[in-house]
C-alpha cells in the first residue's frame, strides 16, 4: 500500500504531492515520472516498494500539481524541487530512477547534486537531440489519442493509461501532461543536458525499450558513452513508458542494478 501525501517543501516553499510506499527503512529510491505522469500507485511502483522506500512526486506541472507548472521555469528548478523534497523528506540520497522526460531530471540531478544519487537509472531517457535518430514528434499526434505513440500498440494506451479512470478527467490529465512536458522538450527536445552528463559519477545505468517510438535504441548508446563508467542494457518488449508496459522488469532491471550492480 501506498500514501499520496502533500508537503510544503523547504526552502523553496513549494507544495509537492508525493506517492510514499514501501517500508520507511529501506533504502530510499526517488522515481522521476514519463511524460504521462503516474496515472495511479501500482506495477512498477508497487514491486520496487518490496525493496525500497518509494518516493514518487509529481513534478511541477503534471497530476494534481498542474497549477504548479509556472513556477517551473527550467530544468533547473525542476533539480531544486526534487531536492527540497529529498531534503524535506529527511533522506540524504537516494537511489534515482527516472523515466522518459524524468530520466533527464534524474541525470540532471546526478551532474548538479551527485552527493544525492547512490545509484542512477535512466530509461528511455530524453533530452539530447540526434538528427540521426530523431524518433516520433510526440506533440505532433492525433488529437484523440496524443500519447498513444508512446506505448508498443496504440490499444495499451487505452488499456494501462486510461482504464479505470472517468474518460473525461483521464483524456484532459493526458492533455495537461503533455502540455507540461512541452514546456520543456518542444520544439526540439534538446535541454542541453549533453554539457552536463560528463560531471555524472554515480554508477549509471541507461536502458532503452525495444518498441520505443520515441526514443530510438541507439540513443541508448549516446548516453551511454557521455556518462563516465556508464552501462546500457535493452528492455524487451516495452515501448516508451516501460514502467507501465513492463513493470515487473523495470522493477527487477532497476533492483538488481540499485541494490546488487548487476544488469541482464
Amino acid at each position: 500500500m501506498a500514501d499520496l501525501t502533500t508537503l510544503d517543501l523547504r526552502p523553496g516553499g513549494q507544495t509537492a504531492h508525493v506517492w510514499e510506499g514501501g517500508d520507511p527503512n529501506a533504502p530510499a529510491l526517488l522515481f522521476l515520472h514519463p511524460i504521462t505522469g503516474i496515472p495511479r500507485w501500482g506495477g512498477a511502483l508497487e514491486a520496487l516498494a518490496n525493496d525500497f522506500r518509494v518516493i514518487a512526486p509529481y513534478q511541477p506541472g503534471w497530476g494534481p500539481a498542474k497549477d504548479d507548472l509556472p513556477g517551473a521555469r527550467d530544468g533547473l528548478d525542476l533539480v531544486l524541487f526534487n531536492v527540497d523534497l529529498l531534503n524535506t523528506l529527511g533522506v540524504e540520497s537516494a537511489h534515482v530512477v527516472g523515466i522518459s522526460i524524468g530520466a533527464w531530471i534524474a541525470a540532471e540531478l546526478a551532474a548538479i547534486r551527485p552527493d544525492a544519487v547512490e545509484s542512477l537509472t535512466l530509461i528511455n531517457p530524453l533530452g539530447l537531440w540526434s538528427e540521426q535518430y530523431p524518433g516520433e514528434d510526440v506533440f505532433a499526434q492525433h488529437p484523440g489519442f496524443p500519447t498513444a505513440v508512446l506505448f508498443s500498440d496504440a490499444e495499451k494506451r487505452n488499456e494501462l493509461l486510461m482504464a479505470d479512470r472517468d474518460p473525461m478527467d483521464a483524456y484532459v490529465t493526458e492533455l495537461l501532461d503533455l502540455r507540461a512536458s512541452a514546456k520543456f522538450l518542444w520544439p526540439i527536445p534538446d535541454t542541453g543536458v549533453g554539457r552536463r552528463l560528463v560531471r555524472i559519477d554515480t554508477r549509471t545505468l541507461v536502458a532503452t525499450s525495444e518498441h520505443d517510438k520515441v526514443v530510438a535504441h541507439e540513443m541508448g548508446d549516446i548516453w551511454r558513452a557521455a556518462i563516465p563508467g556508464a552501462q546500457s542494457v535493452y528492455l524487451a518488449g516495452a515501448g516508451h513508458i516501460a514502467d507501465l508496459e513492463a513493470p515487473e522488469a523495470v522493477a527487477e532491471l532497476v533492483r538488481d542494478f540499485a541494490l546488487e550492480g548487476v544488469t541482464a
